[in-house]
């Protein structure tokens, strides 16, 4: 659909109930700018309804394609991070591309920030997922102030003009930590997110990145858990980042002995862990690259057929109920013309009709009326 297609699509579903297969047709049908602000309203009252379920996995798809293709960037990681007003979840392939595109924009924060919505999910099932997750990552570490973190226009001070502000609310909640989703600090987000993907890899590269994760996200007796037990050597970059954050350590003082444990033991590698990483999220990816493309092909064309009958489905539903008011106002029709036609036979039952809607009212009764006396003028009313 072109322009002009999807500003009319819009404005004939205006005026009725929009589905979950309309949502999903807009947002394949938005080419330009113009549509963002509507799409970007659609999907929050598609997450406030009921119809909310019934959201199509292409939907999601279309979003984040959209958004990359007219650059974006910032509303769309908005939308992504506010998963309970818009409900976009971005699967595999989706994160894929996102941490592609932002990897090759140098925007290192925007891809670490993808890497982190997967660790939300605890899911790191799809090989290429982890492995861009642990690259996006590992270059947001080397590059912290590429891009802020946060959205700017959050972050923005507001001049203090000496009012006072009061909100009225519902009620006041309990203060609750839930130590995940509650998670708002960027080296908490990453460190998190390392320290799971190193229970991934069972290799070198893994088990660095798991002690730098638990040091980044201040779980010092997971860290030393790792130093204490049996694995694969640690790069020495990785335990030079995870020294860095020992200086917040309340046990600063167990762990440090830890480390030069592993120096002589041997379980130190002095090679380059950027290349290492490098290395190992090339070969993986090329193994793995030409399958998820014909896997989402697949996909692609059974989203396109779902579609289509989805599609269908609801124009015959419409077009049983179009039909149905249809025989109602007929009906409607030809009951006003039978009243008109047969009046004067049936005169005497709408007369006997509006005699049984007269109502009859009772008397009310107020008691015997007082006869008065005579006037006494001698009466002397008595004393008090």
């Amino acid at each position: 659909m072109g322009k002009e297609t999807a500003g009319t699509y819009l404005s004939k579903h205006e005026v009725r109930k929009v589905s979950a297969i309309d949502i999903d047709l807009f947002a394949n049908a938005v080419q330009d700018e113009e549509n963002l602000d509507e799409l970007d309203d659609l999907l929050h009252k598609l997450r406030l309804s009921a119809s909310t379920t019934d959201m199509l996995p292409s939907t999601s798809h279309s979003v984040v394609r959209t958004y990359l293709a007219l650059g974006r960037h910032d509303e769309l990681l908005r939308i992504l991070d506010d998963r309970l007003n818009y409900g976009v979840f971005p699967d595999d392939y989706c994160s894929g591309l996102l941490m592609d595109t932002f990897l090759k924009q140098h925007n290192y924060t925007g891809a670490a920030k993808v890497g982190v919505l997967h660790m939300l999910q605890e899911d790191w099932s799809h090989c290429i997922t982890s492995h861009l997750a642990l690259y996006s990552c590992h270059m947001y570490l080397r590059n912290p102030e590429s891009t802020p973190w946060e959205d700017p226009s959050k972050t923005e001070e507001v001049e203090d003009d000496g009012e006072e502000i009061k909100v009225r609310v519902k009620y006041l909640r309990n203060p609750y930590f839930d130590d995940h989703f509650d998670l708002k600090e960027p080296k908490l987000l990453v460190g998190k997110t390392l320290a799971s993907l190193g229970t991934v890899f069972p290799d070198s590269i893994g088990r660095t990145y798991e002690l730098v994760g638990w040091g980044l996200y201040r779980k010092w007796d997971k860290a030393k858990a790792v130093l204490q037990g049996q694995g694969p050597a640690i790069f020495r970059d990785g335990l030079e980042m995870f020294k860095a954050s020992l200086e917040e350590c309340e046990i600063r003082e167990e762990l440090l002995p830890l480390l030069t444990q592993l120096e002589s033991a041997g379980q130190v590698i002095g090679d380059d862990l950027h290349e290492a990483v490098v290395s190992k999220v090339r070969s993986e990816v090329s193994k793995q690259e030409s399958e998820a493309i014909a896997a989402q092909c697949k996909l692609y064309k059974e989203w396109e057929t779902l579609r289509e009958d989805l599609l269908q489905q609801q124009l015959k539903e419409l077009d049983k109920q179009q039909r149905l008011s249809n025989v109602r106002a007929e009906k409607e029709r030809i009951s006003k013309d039978e009243e008109v036609l047969f009046f004067f036979d049936n005169e005497e039952k709408w007369e006997l009709a509006i005699e049984k809607k007269r109502k009859f009212y009772r008397r009310r009764y107020f008691g015997k009326r007082k006869i008065f006396k005579s006037k006494d003028e001698n009466y002397i009313p008595p004393e008090v």
